[in-house]
């Protein structure tokens, strides 16, 4: 998926086809400046006041407590985004943002937009990782306790995207009981999971920073004794043996090194049950700097700059579960998160 230039004549057209447009500013101010509007309009309730009805200018700065001239601005800005249409004087949602930016709407990504803030942040330091290799580390010190609850509520609103498609087509034995979620903190995958296998409990497995975060995200889904959290650090844990049916690695694996994910893979290998699966579930970095996508490979970046890590292809993911004596199964592409995937390895052994 790429982020680019939309002419809007034919003019347009014709700069960008023959290089005239000057596409970087597009690139860096413009987009830095709408990517601020998205995060503004959801921090100050924009969004919110128009979820189920249409009002003018004066109405929206009133209902958000805000100063009349600068919220038309932002509007304004809103709506050649495609975020906001505007019509006999009133603003609405379009379909774009009534599905992923009104916070009742259970594919929204409302709570995802604070911790962008945190984002914003970080990437101020991305020179100086360049320069020195230095990562953030954000997971090992380099957050505070809000920056932890902005981080799992957006993972959860994230996960809720993936979460029917991922507990309809993870492989799990008929039989199964047991599952481990390594790093899942909010739960929303194990909760989905365990919802469509009644017979199905889980341990989530975290950081005690995560899990306090987490667990008022977990506590909401009423699950009970059926979905746990469960205090350690996956780089070291012992995580037993014969003790799991499944266990889930999501959003994980980019943050550790290769030495790190193989050690994880072996740990956890020794954990499952016989007929047991490991699905570890990434954005896939492309074997190619030509095949990758903008947004995957930008992710990349990202990854790198915040935990000296990054991205791993299916083929580096599946040595993994190769040298643990897992069998590897076909890559499962998900349709609801463009780029990513579940590599799975079952223990036949």
């Amino acid at each position: 998926m790429r982020l680019n230039p939309q002419p809007d004549s034919f003019f347009d057209r014709v700069a960008l086809l023959l290089n005239l447009a000057p596409t970087p500013i597009l690139e860096t101010q413009i987009a830095l400046l709408s990517a601020r509007a998205i995060m503004a309009a959801t921090e100050v309730g924009i969004f919110s006041c128009l979820e189920h009805k249409r009002l003018s200018a004066p109405e929206i700065a009133k209902a958000c407590a805000l100063e009349r001239r600068a919220t038309e601005a932002l509007l304004t800005a809103l709506v050649s985004a495609n975020y906001l249409r505007y019509s006999h004087q009133q603003y609405e949602l379009t379909g774009k943002s009534k599905k992923w930016l009104a916070p009742q709407n259970h594919w929204s990504l409302f709570d995802y937009m604070p911790h962008v803030g945190d984002v914003w942040r970080a990437i101020e330091g991305l020179e100086q990782f360049l320069r020195t290799g230095k990562a953030l580390e954000i997971h090992s010190g380099g957050w505070g306790p809000e920056q932890w609850r902005r981080y799992q509520r957006a993972m959860r609103a994230l996960a809720a995207v993936a979460a029917e498609e991922v507990s309809r087509r993870m492989p799990l034995k008929p039989e199964a009981r047991t599952m481990l979620d390594i790093g899942g903190s909010h739960g929303f995958y194990a909760v989905a999971l365990c919802r469509k296998h009644p017979r199905l409990a889980a341990v989530i497995l975290d950081l005690p920073e995560a899990i306090e975060a987490a667990a008022p995200i977990l506590a909401m889904e009423a699950m009970g004794d059926r979905v746990r959290h469960q205090t350690g650090d996956a780089l070291v844990e012992d995580l037993g043996e014969n003790r799991y049916d499944l266990i889930l690695i999501s959003n994980l694996a980019h943050h550790f090194t290769d030495g790190q994910n193989r050690d994880l893979a072996k740990r956890a290998a020794r954990a499952l049950t016989l007929g047991g699966s490991l699905a570890i579930q990434e954005v896939i970095r492309p074997a190619s700097p030509q095949a990758g996508d903008q947004a995957v490979q930008t992710l990349n970046l990202f990854f790198a700059l915040t935990s000296t890590s990054g991205s791993w292809s299916v083929a580096e993911i599946e040595s993994w579960l190769r040298a643990a004596g897992l069998k590897v199964r076909r890559p499962l592409w998900l349709r609801t998160i463009p780029g990513a995937a579940q590599v799975c390895g079952t223990k036949l052994v």
